[in-house]
């Protein structure tokens, strides 16, 4: 069986703590990679070369690159994780597609405005791309409890869904998901916001 060949762009720095939080979310997409029998990290690009080597040696990943575009022009990618800052999404997912990446896995959020999220969609559909968001948390066991709960009427019918964050920028989309999530994808009648 052919393996799919994956890149990573935007390794970050090593984390420091165990825990799911902090940055360097490629990690977190490497160790998913390295546990598919289909899949192969087979490059990783990081502006900061440090970043990108410490990268590589702890997931074994042969070629690296300080720029993700001759990353993209030289390996025949599959797959392509995108872990950067949002505000970079929008052209290095147009890029992946137009190399011809058949499938990009994306870190939230999608893109920094509505315009640059509906640009990336539209190429993506035109050339058949496969364009996925890392929303996980509906994978954890508490989030899959606690929808069990809602769907046995354990907890009774659900009536509202509330959620507050310091950053809405960041942790809102997964407020979002949530919500869609523990509402069987239903959209919303009505919705109340405020800053």
């Amino acid at each position: 069986m052919e393996k799919f060949r994956v890149g990573i762009i935007g390794t970050g720095r090593r984390k420091k703590r165990g825990d799911a939080t902090g940055f360097a979310m490629a990690y977190s997409h490497a160790v998913a990679y390295k546990a598919l029998d289909d899949c192969e990290i087979v490059a990783a690009a990081d502006i900061v070369r440090e970043n990108v080597k410490a990268f590589a040696e702890t997931f074994d990943v042969p070629n690296i690159y300080l720029d993700y575009n001759e990353m993209l022009g030289k390996e025949r990618l599959d797959i392509v994780s995108i872990c950067t800052w949002p505000h970079l999404h929008e052209r290095m997912v147009i890029d992946c597609a137009m190399a011809g990446v058949k499938a990009i896995h994306c870190e939230k959020p999608m893109a920094d405005t509505w315009s640059g999220a509906q640009r990336m969609a539209r190429m993506c559909e035109e050339r058949g791309v496969q364009l996925t968001f890392n929303h996980q948390r509906r994978f954890g066991k508490p989030f899959r409890m606690a929808r069990e709960f809602l769907k046995s009427g354990e907890i009774g019918d659900l009536v509202r869904l509330e959620g507050a964050c310091g950053n809405i920028y960041d942790y809102g989309t997964h407020y979002v998901d949530m919500f869609s999530f523990y509402n069987d994808e239903t959209p919303a009648e009505w919705v109340m916001g405020g800053i």
